[in-house]
């Protein structure tokens, strides 16, 4: 489940839970009016829940949910790129599969892609305050261990996830015309010329 993701095509096959259908509901106000006019009582109302029900779930209000959102975003996300990357055959190509497919789930994302063009000063500031180094955390302990067999020590490898997913939100943030993360070449280029030279690579590079 994602909420700062936003949308699903088919519903996951998981039960109905409060907090789900808290972040659901979030996901569906903020793209129908934005972050600062979304009111915890409009997304109770979408949830349909009560009003203490959501703040029970939330104590944090409005900030803990779209924090929470984040969270399930990264989450989400760092399974299906730990997918790619583990089918890799060396740490060049797990980074690549990290950086195209991260790229490609984050690009087509419906409701990152309204708060990038709509509302980019709630996006910053859900960013700021820590809020992107809590996030790359969530990266380095989700994406780290798939790569630690390419790299040769988890440390190593939690800052390869790292530099992989902040370069990938470099891109989506303030992208480059002539650049496309999205596409392999590209990737692998930025990891052969500006990773590994500048690193201490694993035996299987």
């Amino acid at each position: 489940m994602s909420v700062i993701a936003g949308t699903h095509e088919t519903a996951p096959a998981v039960p109905d839970l409060p907090h789900e259908r808290v972040l659901d509901a979030l996901a569906e106000c903020v793209l129908r009016w934005g972050v600062q006019k979304t009111t915890v009582e409009d997304v109770a109302r979408a949830a349909g829940l009560s009003r203490a029900t959501v703040y029970r779930l939330f104590p944090g209000g409005k900030s803990a949910m779209l924090e929470a959102g984040a969270l399930a975003l990264v989450t989400d996300l760092t399974a299906q790129v730990g997918v790619a990357a583990a089918a890799a055959p060396d740490l060049t190509g797990a980074l690549t599969a990290v950086m195209v497919t991260a790229t490609e789930l984050l690009g087509s994302d419906e409701l990152l892609h309204f708060l990038m063009e709509n509302d980019p000063a709630a996006l910053d500031a859900q960013l700021a305050l820590g809020g992107l180094d809590r996030l790359m955390v969530a990266v380095g302990d989700g994406v780290g261990p798939v790569l630690e067999p390419f790299v040769g020590d988890a440390a190593g490898a939690r800052e390869a996830a790292v530099w992989a997913a902040r370069t990938v939100a470099s891109y989506l943030l303030d992208p480059a015309d002539d650049v496309d993360l999205a596409v392999p070449a590209t990737a692998r280029h930025l990891v052969t010329t500006y990773f590994l030279p500048g690193s201490v690579p694993g035996p299987a590079t």
